[in-house]
């Protein structure tokens, strides 16, 4: 005989099927999407913000140098 957990949880089963069955947009959506300029691939959920984000940034505590000797002798920033 069936006792009370039992039908709770089959109960439980069969709504959770009857959810994703009737509303598949309430599942996450994943995206494959290409980056650019190198063309990585990655995944993400649906839809795919993006921000600006500049890829060139000021050197370490510039605009201080200092001297090197490789491969010529110069001043450069630290890296």
């Amino acid at each position: 005989m069936l006792d009370i957990k039992h039908i709770t949880f089959y109960i439980l089963v069969i709504i959770f099927i009857a959810i994703c069955f009737l509303r598949p947009y309430v599942l996450e959506n994943w995206v494959i999407y290409k980056q650019l300029p190198y063309g990585h691939l990655d995944t993400a959920s649906e839809p795919v913000n993006f921000y600006i984000k500049p890829r060139y940034r000021k050197p370490y505590r510039y605009p201080f140098k200092f001297y090197k000797s490789y491969p010529v002798p110069h001043l450069s920033h630290l890296e």
